[in-house]
């Protein structure tokens, strides 16, 4: 099964206006973990808001990240489906795409489809999965892309705990 997570993480921007956009209110409850729901984690200078599980993470779309980069503020979206082995990750500026690297396993090619100019580590990071993906016999770490790269960027990967002094760091969503 694995996971199902949706997040859109942007900087320079109050947790409030995140949730606004998202129409989610914050609740008293936090967890030390992602879950099923929808979540609002601060890792300075990133605000992100997750959905996780396969009833909510489709929710979340990349509507929200176009929507919150408007006056240039760099908003990134990521999504991934383990049960499709599908992932983006994207990067909006001003409402548009600035730069995308999108990511479907069933293709033959098993190539990474990357749009714009994102940052040169995303040639690195691919070379060093390249590598490790032809020690490990073809098992298919490039579908680790996106998520090193949102890691790189802002501090979250959806499948490991983030590096804050907070024991619960996820607040839960309503």
């Amino acid at each position: 099964m694995g996971f199902r997570v949706s997040w859109v993480a942007s900087q320079g921007i109050a947790a409030d206006e995140i949730l606004r956009a998202a129409d989610r209110q914050r609740t008293k409850k936090r967890d030390e973990i992602l879950d099923l729901g929808w979540y609002l984690l601060e890792l300075p200078p990133w605000v992100l808001i997750l959905a996780d599980g396969r009833d909510s993470y489709r929710d979340l779309g990349r509507t929200y990240a176009k929507n919150l980069s408007a006056g240039g503020r760099e908003t990134l979206f990521f999504r991934c489906s383990d049960t499709f082995m599908k992932t983006d990750l994207r990067c909006y500026r001003d409402g548009q795409e600035a730069w995308s690297i999108i990511y479907k396993s069933d293709e033959e090619t098993k190539e990474p489809t990357i749009n714009g100019e994102p940052p040169q580590l995303v040639h690195e990071i691919l070379e060093r999965l390249r590598a490790k993906q032809v020690e490990d016999d073809g098992a298919d770490h490039i579908y680790e892309l996106t998520a090193e790269m949102g890691l790189t960027l802002t501090g979250f990967r959806h499948d490991t705990d983030p590096e804050t002094d907070d024991p619960r760091p996820f607040v839960v969503l309503k």
